[in-house]
């Protein structure tokens, strides 16, 4: 992404009243020379964070959260600096300048323009309010997740033609079809849910028919385009992402009223997926914060089976979480409009550990009191295994022994996939070098102890972010990017020295075959082969020491 001029930059940062950005997030008080507010970045009881409008900046005396009003946005809503910098921007009337040679992209106003179209035609239509009313939906969520209808395809053509939005760009983002040199509206005589980007940027629409005519789809998706890819969009996202940062938990459902329903009930961190099974795509948002995951699919058949698909993607990617299985055949909407909300919550506080759920399922489909079908269920059960972590594995074993009524002995851990599986060494090293990067910016005892050890040469894909943290440069974007789309956790005293022993004993013993083809003279190099496995003996017994270059 293209970076703004450090003058414009400037001009922000002098522009800016950290009171008056904050203040349009949580409620603000003055207290002698400073304000104070209840700290959104932890639980917090009673005012823990103090805001300096002279030096612009604000300190969590509890949880450690500190920054400027940027760093304050970026945190809070979950934005990139370049996002957060210019919706700042915006409230102050600053214009932010890129760097030369780069001209930012006009965006298109079609989309957003259409949404509220079609959000304000919903109140000219009682019999598609009335529908609405009749599945619960209130006002305040109808008017929170911008529902809307499209009408027929004349409507929206018309309102293309006078707003002068473009036809091609209309047809571009699946609002629009051609045939036989017209134009068609895609969402004809529809209930319309606008989709909207993680940052609440409207990218898509689904569509929900009241045709009783079973040649039209109930539900229609915009298709793919540049800004819409379903894989990676979760429905409601926008509106939950600050309830899964503070939660630390998010509900993944099915479907657009769940999500709405769920919502409107408190349950503020569900999302959906959009007619697409959980993916690779979707893993950069429910990898934000590693929050727990409550998978909350339909109870019927289709449910089931797209919950045990989901439970096994995820499993396989160690995430944390469980299947939330709802009685009855029911889905969460239909729990929360029959005022069923303590049912739901013993459902979600009973939720089943994947591995468990996918085991389940496994088996069922066998007798296993038919010797021959038990023991194909348990080679089903172990190629399953087989997929997990060697911990999960282990961990696992003796439920898994339990559910087909065996002795734990027929389940080795083998990880028979290892190639498959496991992250190869670069990768590996890549998180070792992103946890502890992490641990030195979220943790001073973490910084002052790694520099004693560590140098830039002890890094190969983050060299330069460890020289801008040792130089404390933490407004760098290299430092944001690190910050969010790292996996790491910040780890305690222990086990934080314990990381970084097994970093540089690893290192120290991949500088062994690099020493040995180094063209130095052979009685260096027997010095150094001599001091580095005194290093490793040292570093193997527990002991931290500095391990150096060939």
């Amino acid at each position: 992404m293209a970076r703004f001029t450090e003058a414009s930059l400037a001009h922000l940062y002098e522009s800016i009243d950290i009171v008056d950005v904050i203040t349009q997030y949580i409620d603000v008080r003055k207290v002698g020379a400073n304000f104070m507010a209840l700290c959104p970045f932890h639980d917090d009881k009673t005012p823990s964070m103090s805001i300096s409008a002279i030096k612009g900046l604000y300190h969590c005396h509890a949880c450690g959260a500190s920054g400027n009003a940027i760093r304050f946005v970026m945190e809070y809503e979950r934005l990139s600096f370049h996002d957060a910098a210019q919706k700042i921007a915006a409230l102050f009337n600053v214009t932010l300048v890129y760097e030369k040679g780069y001209t930012e992209t006009k965006k298109s106003n079609l989309l957003p323009s259409l949404a509220l179209f079609y959000h304000n035609k919903l109140f000219k239509h009682n019999d598609m309010l009335q529908y609405l009313f009749s599945r619960a939906i209130n006002e305040d969520s109808i008017n929170e997740f911008e529902i809307g209808y499209s009408g027929n395809s004349y409507d929206t053509l018309r309102f293309l033609d006078e707003q002068k939005l473009s036809r091609k760009e209309a047809v571009e983002y699946g609002v629009l079809t051609q045939g036989n040199d017209r134009d068609y509206a895609r969402f004809a005589n529809r209930i319309i849910f606008p989709i909207h980007s993680s940052t609440g940027v409207v990218v898509g629409f689904g569509g929900r028919t009241l045709s009783a005519d079973k040649n039209v789809a109930k539900y229609l998706n915009s298709p793919q385009s540049k800004v819409f890819n379903k894989s990676k969009i979760l429905y409601g996202y926008h509106l939950a992402k600050q309830m899964i940062y503070k939660q630390k938990s998010i509900i993944v459902c099915e479907g657009y009223l769940d999500v709405i329903m769920l919502h409107q009930a408190g349950f503020k961190n569900a999302v959906a997926t959009l007619g697409t099974a959980l993916n690779e795509g979707h893993l950069y948002l429910l990898n934000k914060d590693n929050p727990r995951i409550y998978m909350c699919y339909d109870g019927d058949n289709a449910g089931i089976n797209a919950a045990f698909k989901a439970a096994k993607f995820l499993s396989q990617n160690s995430k944390d979480g469980g299947v939330i299985l709802l009685q009855d055949g029911l889905d969460p909407a239909d729990m929360i409009a029959q005022n069923k909300i303590e049912l739901f919550k013993d459902a979600l506080n009973k939720a089943m550990p994947f591995v468990e759920f996918v085991l389940r399922h496994i088996i069922k489909d066998f007798d296993i009191n038919n010797p021959m079908q038990k023991q194909n269920a348990l080679k089903a059960c172990k190629e399953y295994l087989h997929t997990l972590t060697p911990f999960l594995q282990d961990e696992y074993k003796q439920k898994c022994a339990s559910l087909l009524q065996i002795s734990p002995i027929y389940l080795d851990t083998k990880n028979q996939k290892t190639n498959h599986i496991e992250m190869p060494k670069d990768s590996t090293n890549n998180f070792a070098e992103e946890s502890i990067l992490y641990n030195m910016l979220e943790h001073k005892e973490h910084f002052y102890l790694a520099i004693n050890f560590l140098t830039k040469e002890h890094f190969q894909t983050y060299r330069h972010e460890f020289q801008l943290i040792c130089n404390q440069d933490y407004d760098n974007d290299r430092i944001y990017a690190l910050r969010f789309k790292t996996k790491a956790k910040i780890l305690n005293d222990e086990e934080f020295k314990e990381q970084l022993r097994i970093f540089l004993l690893q290192y120290a013993q991949d500088m062994l075959p690099k020493i040995a083809i180094s063209p130095i003279e052979s009685s260096l190099k027997f010095q150094q082969i001599k001091a580095l496995h005194e290093n490793i003996a040292k570093l193997k017994r527990g002991e931290l020491v500095s391990v150096g270059m060939v």
